[in-house]
């Protein structure tokens, strides 16, 4: 295991510092961040908290011109994996999740996203409580990678769902995350989890429920030309 930096803790269960020393995140995708917490002897320059300081780029919403509604660009260049937002709404349980999915279903709006690190128990709605993810389109090839991230709160039900620049990005350019996200457990650390991240749909989040077939329009070279 990496060993953490200034003595400071690597986070519960013995997990890999996650940061390098500019605090852009080292790890693969499927593995679990540990930031410290307010029981950590460190103070908040340690490189060991990202998530918690919050968005640090100039960012705007935007109208996109090819009927996907909103979207988010940023202002001004972003270095690649670097942490960039996180995806905030209200956290209800999985069945609270379902009856308002068929609602959003009608409306064809897509809000809901499965905590679903070791369980499918509950799910972050962030049609009405949230912050700028909130208008953040999908891609088939992304500019954003999503992270599972614990702070303060260790309930491995419960985690933070963290956006991290995969490649650098443009000032002015769209921010966008694959909805329809798999990413696969890469060592034996990360095999509790859930190989499904993203938002509720098709295939995702353990969610039953059926769903008509929502066509993409990210213009991608290789999009799939469907969300779900």
């Amino acid at each position: 295991l990496v060993e953490a930096a200034g003595g400071c803790c690597p986070g519960a269960s013995r997990n890999k510092f996650a940061y390098n020393e500019a605090g852009q995140v080292r790890i693969r995708a499927g593995l679990p961040i540990y930031e410290c917490n307010s029981r950590c002897r460190c103070g908040a320059d340690c490189p060991n908290r990202v998530v918690q300081k919050g968005i640090r780029y100039d960012l705007c919403i935007f109208r996109t011109g090819n009927g996907r509604g909103w979207g988010v660009r940023t202002l001004e260049r972003i270095r690649k994996n670097s942490f960039v937002m996180e995806y905030v709404g209200e956290i209800i349980t999985s069945e609270e999740a379902e009856r308002r999915g068929q609602v959003y279903d009608r409306q064809g709006a897509t809000y809901l996203f499965d905590l679903d690190y070791v369980e499918d128990v509950y799910t972050v709605d962030a049609a009405h409580y949230g912050n700028i993810s909130h208008f953040v389109n999908h891609s088939c090839d992304p500019n954003l990678q999503v992270y599972n991230v614990f702070i303060e709160n260790l309930d491995e039900r419960l985690p933070r769902i963290a956006l991290f620049a995969t490649r650098p990005i443009r000032a002015g350019e769209e921010l966008t995350f694959d909805y329809n996200m798999h990413v696969d457990p890469v060592d034996a650390e990360s095999t509790r989890m859930d190989s499904n991240f993203g938002l509720v749909g098709g295939g995702l989040g353990g969610s039953p429920r059926a769903r008509g077939r929502i066509e993409c329009k990210c213009g991608a070279a290789t999009c799939r030309k469907y969300l779900f």
